[in-house]
C-alpha cells in the first residue's frame, strides 16, 4: 500500500498584492493576498518539509518557524529533507534553520541559479542557499514513499512540484508561484483558448502554462502555493 500523508500549512508571512501577479495580463486593480508558506508532511519517515520559508521583509509576520514548529512538538533541526521547489528567495530563506537537512533541487535550477539573467539576479540571492547540503536530481523522482517531484518549469528553468500521496488522492503543492485563481477559467480565457493563466513573473511563458496546465490535469488536489486559503488550516485533505 502507497504510503499516505497529511500536509500541514505553516504559513509564515501575509501581505497584499495584485492579482493580475498570478493571473497574467488579467485582473489588473484587483487586489489579493500573498501567504508565504512551508509544507509539513505529517508522518513522514524521514521528516520532510517543502519549501524553506522567507524571511519578514515587506510582509507581516504570522508565525515564526520556530513557533510552528514548537507547536508540533518539533524544531527545525528535526527536519531531515527539504524539498525546494525553486531558489527565489521567497522559498530559500530560511534555509540555513533546518540544519541537519539535505535539499532536494532541480539541476538546471541550481545551473540557472548560478548565473541568473541581469532580469532575474535579484530573485536569486546566493546567501540565503550557499553551503546547504544540496542533492541535484534531474526530473520526476520518488523522494520518500508517497511523495515524487515532477518538473515544472516555466516560473523558473528548474521548478519542480511535489506531489504528494494523501487519503483524498494525490495533492501537488505547486512550485510555481499562484493562486487558486490561477488555474480558474473565465469567459474571456474560454475565447482564447486558455485552460489556464501563468504567473507574471516566468523565465518562458509557454513552459509556465504547460506547467500550469500539467498539474491541473494530474493533482486530485492542486495546493497553489502563495494562495491565503490555506491560512488558519491544520491540515490537508
Amino acid at each position: 500500500m502507497t504510503a499516505q500523508h497529511i500536509i500541514r500549512p505553516i504559513g509564515l508571512t501575509k501581505g497584499p498584492r495584485d492579482l493580475s501577479q498570478y493571473t497574467y495580463r488579467m485582473n489588473s486593480n484587483v487586489p489579493c493576498e500573498s501567504v508565504c508558506y512551508i509544507w509539513y508532511l505529517d508522518g513522514s519517515q524521514p521528516k520532510t518539509i517543502v519549501d524553506a520559508g522567507m524571511l519578514k521583509g515587506i510582509d507581516p509576520e504570522l508565525t515564526s518557524v520556530e513557533e510552528a514548529f514548537s507547536e508540533m512538538g518539533m524544531t527545525p533541526e528535526d527536519i531531515d529533507i527539504v524539498i525546494l521547489t525553486h531558489l527565489h528567495a521567497d522559498h530559500i530563506s530560511l534555509g540555513r534553520l533546518f540544519k541537519k537537512a539535505k535539499f532536494i533541487l532541480q539541476k538546471k535550477e541550481m545551473d540557472y541559479a548560478l548565473h541568473p539573467h541581469p532580469l532575474d539576479a535579484p530573485l536569486y540571492i546566493k546567501k540565503f542557499w550557499e553551503n546547504l547540503n544540496f542533492e541535484i536530481i534531474e526530473g520526476e523522482k520518488q523522494i520518500i514513499p508517497g511523495v515524487s517531484v515532477i518538473s515544472t518549469p516555466g516560473h523558473t528553468p528548474g521548478g519542480q512540484s511535489v506531489e504528494v500521496d494523501t487519503s483524498d488522492g494525490k495533492a501537488i503543492i505547486t512550485g510555481f508561484c499562484c493562486h487558486l485563481r490561477t488555474f480558474q477559467q473565465t469567459e474571456f480565457m474560454k475565447k482564447q483558448g486558455w485552460e489556464v493563466s501563468i504567473p507574471l513573473i516566468h523565465t518562458d511563458a509557454r513552459e509556465c502554462y504547460d506547467s500550469v496546465l500539467k498539474v491541473k490535469k494530474r493533482a486530485d488536489i492542486i495546493i497553489a502555493n502563495h494562495d491565503v486559503a490555506y491560512v488558519g488550516k491544520k491540515e490537508i485533505p
